[in-house]
């Protein structure tokens, strides 16, 4: 009973692991026939990928899996074979990249099944179990309508994955981007983190919605215009207000020196009472007591600063003639009337407009 218990469970693993193997080895060959042919290796190809070959395996030997991988990569490019590819999933197994060496144990326990070759599908097949049990899976689940969107582009990892729908794959340990696409409507995108040895994550395609409208640009602000005037256009207020500063400047340089200059008379007209009676010689003021020197000075630095006042008034003056002749019309200009201002050791233009 036991023995007749037996066969059909283990006839029944045969054929699951039988089917397997022939679903994986039918996609082998979709991909194979939806790729260009391959011309067959030449003698010089072979003869390369075999020293190469070589090469990695004493690279291994030595403890160097991570120089041997490329060489076995081209060694398969040259001439590809089952074995080179076993190899070569040792090797990426030995440098951690786990999830790739799963990926070539189970392409080529399903090849060497094809063609008949049990031992080296069955030392694949060991090899993709145990590596398998040390990655976490991730799976990406569309539903129907999602799936049914024309166009639709779904990406692992920037990689194409839409033959993984629906299908829990061992992936690397990390973090993972999931992205789903079609034209007409949003894109999804969403990063999850896979870390523990078989750990499963699911991503989820939501129902893609359909695209915005792109958004009109805001219609340009209307910006109003002052009428000009009937002489033109309004003056720059940047020059004009320049002018008023240069103007007031000048005012006030002229206020200061009549002041001063004013004060200046006045002290000289009390140096020259008290000169008679102060000084030994009164017309030249020479030999004088007090207090005509003290008066003196005081009287010269008053029309000091009264001449200078009137010097800065008239370099102000100046510049506001200059801004007005260059002022925009706004209107008739004003006449200006020119006279001449009398200080007490000089004078200065004075202008009106």
């Amino acid at each position: 009973m036991c023995r007749r218990s037996r066969r059909p469970a283990r006839g029944a693993g045969r054929a699951a692991r039988g089917g397997l193997a022939l679903g994986l080895a039918a996609a082998l060959a979709a991909s194979a026939s939806a790729a260009p042919a391959r011309a067959e290796p030449t003698i010089g190809d072979r003869a390369r990928a075999d020293q190469l070959r070589r090469e990695a395996g004493e690279l291994v030997a030595s403890g160097r899996p991570e120089s041997a991988c490329p060489k076995l990569e081209e060694s398969d490019r040259l001439n590809p074979s089952t074995g080179t590819k076993l190899e070569l999933a040792r090797c990426r197994e030995a440098t951690g990249r786990l999830a790739s060496a799963w990926a070539l144990y189970t392409e080529v326990a399903a090849a060497a099944e094809a063609v008949g070759d049990a031992r080296q599908a069955a030392a694949a097949r060991q090899r993709a179990a145990a590596t398998e049990q040390r990655l976490p899976k991730l799976a990406i689940v569309a539903s129907a309508e999602v799936q049914a969107l024309p166009g639709l582009e779904v990406t692992l990892d920037g990689v194409d994955a839409r033959g993984l729908l629906g299908a829990a794959r061992p992936v690397e340990p990390g973090k993972h981007r999931v992205t789903a696409a079609a034209p007409g409507v949003q894109a999804f995108s969403r990063e999850v983190e896979a870390s523990q040895p078989g750990q499963l994550v699911e991503v989820r395609i939501p129902a893609l919605q359909p695209e915005l409208p792109a958004q009109q640009p805001p219609p340009a602000r209307l910006v109003e215009r002052r009428a000009p005037t009937p002489y033109g256009e309004r003056p720059d207020p940047i020059h004009r207000n320049l002018m008023w500063v240069t103007g007031g400047l000048a005012l006030a340089g002229i206020a200061l020196g009549s002041a001063f200059g004013g004060l200046a008379i006045s002290t000289w007209g009390e140096v020259e009472d008290a000169a008679p009676t102060a000084c030994r010689d009164p017309a030249r003021y020479r030999d004088c007591a007090r207090p005509v020197p003290a008066l003196s000075r005081r009287a010269m630095s008053y029309a000091t600063v009264s001449d200078f006042s009137f010097i800065a008034a008239g370099a102000a003056l100046a510049g506001t003639a200059i801004l007005w002749w260059t002022l925009p019309p706004d209107g008739p200009r004003a006449r200006a009337r020119v006279h001449v201002a009398p200080g007490v050791l000089g004078g200065a233009v004075v202008g009106v407009f």
